[in-house]
């Protein structure tokens, strides 16, 4: 297993669907693409800018149940590829100190991860099957991503990144519960 981190929530270029961007944290760097769908990606921005909002939407309230029953999400896994759709577990600590695994969605766990502050790994055969090497992705102001090594720390984000982040901040922020109900309800 490989540990990953979030790269970012964009769009493939020239369609409107989301994609989550993993990137592998050692190794090879390589990147991970998972397309999700809208409200996810809402859920995992929510989860990335720590919004407050005044109910829990249902990733926080899941874990706000698990937790109530004594257990805690400790990692998510990306565990294999099948017929093009990634598989995930969660795994759980139990209030009596074991550990139970539970299927799900990759863009549910990883969206659960961010909000638990909990490691996502990847395992060695998805990333061989699916991951993209750093030099084929382009990162935010449009130059292939080439870590340097000497400085850890990320650059600034381009104005429309920061622009972007801070639309976001203050629509979850004036956001209410009706705001996040599905149009058929």
């Amino acid at each position: 297993m490989a540990e990953v981190e979030i790269a970012g929530v964009g769009q493939e270029q020239g369609s409107e669907d989301p994609v989550l961007l993993l990137r592998e944290q050692g190794g090879a760097r390589r990147y991970l693409a998972i397309w999700i769908g809208a409200p996810e990606a809402t859920a995992l921005a929510a989860a990335e800018v720590a919004a407050t909002l005044p109910r829990p939407l249902t990733h926080r309230l899941l874990l706000d149940a698990v937790e109530a029953f004594g257990a805690r999400l400790v990692r998510v896994r990306l565990t294999e590829l099948v017929e093009g759709q990634f598989h995930a577990e969660l795994d759980i600590t139990t209030s009596d100190g074991g550990t139970r695994a539970v299927s799900a969605r990759a863009s549910d766990a990883v969206t659960l991860a961010v909000h638990q502050g909990c490691p996502i790994e990847v395992s060695e055969a998805v990333l061989d099957e699916a991951a993209l090497p750093a030099s084929a992705v382009a990162t935010v102001g449009g130059a292939e991503d080439e870590p340097d090594e000497a400085d850890p720390t990320p650059g600034p984000a381009s104005p429309d990144v920061e622009d972007e982040v801070e639309r976001l901040r203050r629509a979850l922020a004036e956001a209410t519960p009706d705001d996040f109900k599905a149009d058929e309800e």
